[in-house]
């Protein structure tokens, strides 16, 4: 399985949408992709990674959606999760991470 990643502006955030699989392999991806859109994001912006197409996300997943977090909050903004499956909210919630990242239980609506 791949992983899709791709950004857009929406209101006063941006969002990036992500679907399949976030693992050893694919992690490097969504680290640079995210990386990008923050570093070309103004400071203190909002950034919402929707992972409603996430199917699968390890812990070296986990550490590349912190370790961006932490990027994005040194510039004064935040990196929220919307809409993670089952799956990987349990990951999220046995990790502890649930209560690291603000997650919202719903899927963004996509662009116009």
């Amino acid at each position: 399985m791949e992983l899709n990643v791709s950004s857009r502006s929406q209101d006063d955030h941006t969002v990036v949408i992500t679907s399949g699989e976030i693992d050893l392999y694919t992690a490097p991806r969504l680290h640079s992709e995210l990386a990008a859109v923050i570093d070309k994001s103004a400071p203190a912006s909002r950034i919402v990674v929707d992972m409603s197409g996430v199917e699968f996300c390890d812990s070296t997943g986990m550490n590349v959606l912190l370790s961006c977090l932490r990027h994005a909050r040194e510039r004064g903004g935040e990196l929220e999760l919307a809409a993670p499956r089952p799956a990987v909210r349990k990951i999220l919630q046995v990790t502890g991470l649930d209560a690291v990242f603000t997650i919202t239980t719903d899927p963004l609506p996509r662009g116009k």
